[in-house]
């Protein structure tokens, strides 16, 4: 009975406008919030293959309504929790994605190398351990160009194990805090890298998302940033937060979908980004 009511309420959807659209919108939003998995089993129960394209935008719009209050919450916590906010962003193309599908995912990637990891003598080790499990054994590919919006979804970069260097970078960070590992995601004049830094060392590790987990020195870094010619700054090392990573991902979405116009995914985008700005 509950699924043949969500199958009238999408139908509806293609008919009723005004008040009585508001209303079907509400309640739709409210199915979603409880169960998203239900509304698409229904769409494709009621319209097969074949949805009009108006019901399709006006669930679409629907989803990111209710991201747009997601995220509101996400942005107001002290300290944001980055897992749930890269969550919370894949759901702009996948609403059915859920907190328990990327912990499970994150999860299993994180028990292989669990013995390398607790015998490693120091974080240089760490580094090539993790290097060699993520672009060897699972076959990590990072995106440099020609992007889609679909790569800078981490819950499919985690199942289709390509994607952006941002989300390779995340991919270090999240799996590291599943050991206690001091490792964080840098910005060194754009360029972003991840920072391990040992605590029994003076000397930082840094490795580059984009280039298969090459491992960097501080030394390193001061010749990328002479053969830019600019001076070195301690503030390069500062950890970005988990606020101005979730900003990144949706400055780096905008990006892709300016270069195809989709002004009507654009606009939600830079709601969004206000949103976890301010």
């Amino acid at each position: 009975m509950e699924n043949g009511r969500l199958k009238a309420l999408l139908k509806l959807l293609t008919t009723e406008t005004g008040s009585h659209g508001a209303l079907l919108r509400r309640e739709i939003a409210a199915a979603l919030k409880a169960d998203p998995a239900s509304v698409q089993t229904a769409l494709k129960e009621e319209f097969s293959d074949k949805a009009p394209i108006g019901v399709l935008h006006a669930l679409e719009e629907i989803y990111w309504e209710e991201l747009t209050h997601a995220l509101a919450r996400f942005s107001a916590k002290i300290n944001p929790d980055l897992e749930e906010g890269l969550m919370l962003l894949s759901k702009f193309t996948n609403p059915t994605v859920s907190r328990q599908k990327i912990t499970t995912l994150l999860d299993e990637i994180a028990h292989t190398p669990r013995t390398a990891l607790l015998n490693a003598t120091g974080y240089d080790e760490i580094a090539q351990v993790l290097g060699r499990y993520f672009f060897e054994t699972l076959k990590f590919q990072p995106l440099q160009v020609h992007l889609d919006i679909n790569d800078i979804s981490f819950v499919q970069f985690l199942q289709k194990r390509r994607g952006s260097g941002l989300c390779v970078a995340c991919l270090y960070t999240l799996i590291g805090a599943r050991y206690g590992l001091d490792i964080n995601l840098i910005d060194l004049a754009g360029r972003i890298l991840v920072h391990l830094q040992d605590p029994q060392q003076t000397e930082a590790l840094f490795i580059d998302p984009l280039d298969n987990g090459k491992i960097l020195t501080q030394e390193d870094c001061r010749r990328y940033l002479d053969s830019r010619q600019l001076a070195w700054n301690d503030d390069f090392t500062s950890p970005l937060s988990s606020r101005q990573i979730v900003r990144r991902f949706i400055a780096n979405m905008i990006y892709v979908l300016n270069k195809v116009h989709d002004e009507r995914r654009l606009a939600y985008l830079r709601k969004y980004l206000e949103i976890v700005k301010n």
